[in-house]
């Protein structure tokens, strides 16, 4: 087989495209992944979405970063003796963070803030990504899967790692008996519920706007739901006893949802925003609580996503997916779009 089949972005302010085109080689230090199943996120349709110039880069690629499949070829340098200790065969989950591997940060174990990955761009943004038989990737980006399933593992690559990262650095911030908020209860806010139940003894309250997503949230380990509203701010005080949330999770990040985080946290706290949707808010003398950390999280480490797939071969927490066969990928965006899915959209490509 010299071509293949994928889901491209074309053009910028445009929905992708089925094309035809290349299978690709694996160069050095890279393997070839025969893609199983394909996690799909609400930055794609950012990326549908955008004008020209909003990204650091220009189309055509193909979409798709949350990725997992079987090692279909090795690249030249990589065998048995590598550090990935890859084989043939092997399922694999990709990280979706790409980063150099050889820059202080890196070498330090913060991938995800190396230069090449704060470009925003990896595979799947920018550069070819999983929507098609094939995809390359380093093979130090490919986590080996023991008792996972690529159609179980594929959405820890961005969903459930990103949310383990972002709960992981703020744990100092959460005693025991305090209080978590995340705001967006789908697919990365679902996993924060778990990975906050499993790594901490706090009570988590939820926020979203559908109370379908609102009553997943529920079954995953939220104590306290709130319908987002003009009145929510207020709820989470009165549930605080006036004092606010420790640690605020923002998965969604528009101007609402970011003012929604400075009138939610606790003074000495920590508000975490990890949604691309482009929002922003004034933070200063009285409009930030007293010592309260403002983070803008990005991705995972190798490191995370490694701890989250061991935890999930443990069973620890719950994978919900809703499944579409590859050719029906347009249809799952615009139920992303609409907002009717509670847990992450998933491509199987088989």
């Amino acid at each position: 087989m010299t071509t293949m089949t994928a889901y491209r972005l074309v053009q910028w302010q445009a929905a992708a495209q089925f094309r035809e085109v290349p299978v690709p080689v694996p160069g050095a230090g890279e393997v070839l992944v025969r893609t199983d199943a394909v996690g799909l996120c609400h930055s794609d349709l950012l990326l549908q979405d955008a004008p020209a110039g909003a990204w650091p880069f220009a189309p055509p690629f193909t979409l798709g970063h949350e990725v997992a499949g079987t090692v279909a070829a090795l690249g030249p340098p990589v065998s048995s003796q590598s550090s990935s200790v890859l084989r043939e065969g092997d399922a694999v989950l990709l990280s979706c963070v790409h980063s150099c591997g050889l820059c202080e940060r890196c070498v330090r174990g913060q991938e995800n803030y190396c230069a090449l990955s704060l470009r925003f761009t990896t595979r799947g943004v920018g550069l070819d990504g999983g929507l098609a038989e094939y995809v390359v990737a380093p093979a130090r980006e490919a986590v080996r899967l023991r008792s996972l399933t690529p159609r179980q593992a594929a959405v820890l690559s961005d969903a459930g790692a990103t949310a383990y990262h972002a709960v992981r650095c703020s744990l100092a911030k959460l005693p025991p008996g305090s209080t978590a908020l995340v705001i967006g209860a789908g697919g990365l806010g679902g996993f924060a519920i778990q990975h906050l139940r499993l790594l901490s003894r706090v009570r988590v309250i939820a926020v979203d706007t559908a109370a379908h997503r609102l009553e997943f949230a529920r079954e995953l380990g939220a104590d306290e739901l709130l319908t987002s509203d003009g009145s929510t701010a207020a709820r989470i005080r009165e549930l605080t006893g006036g004092e606010g949330c420790a640690a605020v999770f923002d998965f969604v990040g528009t101007d609402d949802t970011l003012a929604l985080s400075l009138a939610s946290a606790a003074a000495a706290g920590r508000i975490t925003v990890c949604g691309a949707a482009g929002g922003q808010v004034a933070a200063g003398w009285g409009r930030l609580p007293g010592g309260c950390e403002l983070v803008v999280s990005y991705g995972h480490t190798l490191s995370d996503i490694r701890d989250v797939v061991a935890l999930a071969e443990q069973g620890a927490f719950r994978i919900e997916t809703e499944d579409f066969p590859f050719a029906q990928v347009a249809d799952a965006y615009e139920r992303l779009r609409s907002g009717a899915l509670s847990s992450r959209a998933l491509i199987t490509m088989h």
